[in-house]
């Protein structure tokens, strides 16, 4: 009797499994109270666009941000940019579940969902999921006659503990965040970096070259003029046998009241195998706040723009060359209106070419560029290949290098650096 009893319990235990509904995602999305309070399978296959404490962003595909793809509400209201913001709110579901979100990547596939439906654009599982990380992003070597130039947000490095950005900081964290930074630097392989969110001064780049240059690497850098004097700033560091500074650099310092104007400067470099010359920019222009739109800073960052583009003259009339190179954290995605401005002033933007669906940055699981190259029009010929590298915006965006205590070189910072590979002279 008692065989008979589990024999029948695992066939009804098979029928409930068997019972579970397979639907599409186009399906789910057409009418969510016909599935609201029942367990069903996804038989659409979809990509994390945003990883979280408790929940995942999951979509069709990746979600850009509106202001990637439209011009959005600073250049006036835009029906396009709107028609966006519904795309990706229609194209994505929230998943409630128990995974270890920084295990979690940005990209990983989801395939055969098992969820239950709690709600329009809610699903809710009570165990971790299985996703399928995508293949490690390889960085090849430059090769031979080339300069690799990088642009690199990395995300507040500060030698000075308890001040301005990390009153929490311990020396054990900036300890783990400068050898999570050195990997990452050195995996590079760049002859320029141009390092945005570096504190202002001597300080944090020496503390950074201690590690660095061990092992036989010769970095030096170049800080911003000391009348840009502020709490965070850029930074060239530069590879001494490869390159070399020459006269001083220039700033597009503009007004002491607000350090949102002091970030952007230039520095002429000189190929030393050679002689040839080109001009770098590194540029961090007005974050975004929080919760607000574009619009909200889009005045500072349009002050930015015209500091900027004042200051480049001047760069030619000083270094005595045209190749100019503008690399940076702009905080503005491609249709917004300061890049639109840059372009529009003769420096092409390099990144979107060929490359609409890649990134730099992610936010809310919403994917974009911030980083960017702008090239004038005699350096543009002579650069050979542009693209991010991804090895931040993919992890969790709250886990950051303070914080993950796995030896790898991701998530150094939040920003993913853009791999400029040039030929001088070609």
């Amino acid at each position: 009797m008692k065989k008979h009893f589990f024999t029948i319990l695992i066939l009804v235990s098979t029928l409930c499994a068997s019972a579970v509904e397979r639907v599409s995602l186009d399906a789910l999305q057409s009418d969510w109270t016909k599935y609201e309070n029942q367990t069903i399978v996804l038989s659409t296959p979809l990509v994390v666009c945003g990883s979280f404490y408790d929940s995942l962003v999951l979509a069709p595909e990746r979600l850009f941000c509106p202001e990637e793809r439209a011009i959005g509400l600073a250049d006036g209201d835009s029906t396009m940019y709107y028609e966006w913001v519904a795309r990706n709110r229609e194209a994505s579901v929230c998943l409630h579940c128990r995974n270890q979100y920084y295990k979690v990547r940005t990209g990983d596939i989801v395939r055969g969902l098992k969820a239950r439906v709690t709600g329009e654009r809610q699903l809710l599982t009570g165990k971790s999921i299985r996703t399928r990380h995508i293949a490690k992003d390889r960085l090849s070597k430059p090769k031979k006659g080339e300069l690799r130039i990088v642009g690199a947000n990395i995300e507040n490095y500060f030698a000075d503990l308890g001040g301005y950005a990390h009153k929490r900081t311990t020396p054990k964290q900036l300890a783990l965040k400068t050898r999570k930074l050195t990997a990452a630097l050195r995996a590079m392989h760049a002859d320029v970096i141009a390092c945005c969110e570096m504190q202002v001064g001597d300080k944090a780049p020496q503390l950074l070259l201690e590690t660095l240059n061990k092992g036989g690497k010769k970095y030096a850098y170049v800080t911003m003029p000391l009348e840009n004097m502020d709490r965070i700033g850029g930074c060239f560091l530069y590879d001494t046998e490869r390159v070399r500074p020459y006269a001083q650099p220039i700033s597009a310092y503009h007004d002491t009241t607000d350090h949102y104007y002091a970030r952007m400067f230039a520095v002429g470099f000189e190929e030393i195998a050679t002689g040839e010359r080109l001009i770098i920019s590194v540029n961090h222009f007005k974050s975004k706040r929080p919760g607000r739109t574009q619009y909200d800073t889009n005045q500072r960052r349009m002050m930015n723009t015209d500091s900027l583009l004042t200051m480049l003259p001047l760069a030619t009339e000083v270094f005595g060359d045209e190749d100019i190179l503008l690399l940076g954290d702009y905080n503005c995605y491609t249709q917004e209106q300061p890049i639109q401005t840059i372009v529009r002033a003769g420096y092409a933007d390099m990144l979107p070419q060929g490359q609409a669906k890649d990134y730099s940055y992610s936010y809310k699981g919403e994917a974009g560029y911030l980083d960017r190259c702008f090239a004038s029009p005699t350096m543009a010929s002579q650069i050979v290949r542009v693209r991010p590298w991804h090895v931040n915006a993919d992890w969790y965006y709250q886990h950051g290098a303070y914080k993950m205590k796995d030896k790898s070189l991701h998530r150094y910072a939040d920003h993913d650096p853009i791999i400029v590979d040039i030929k001088l002279g070609k």
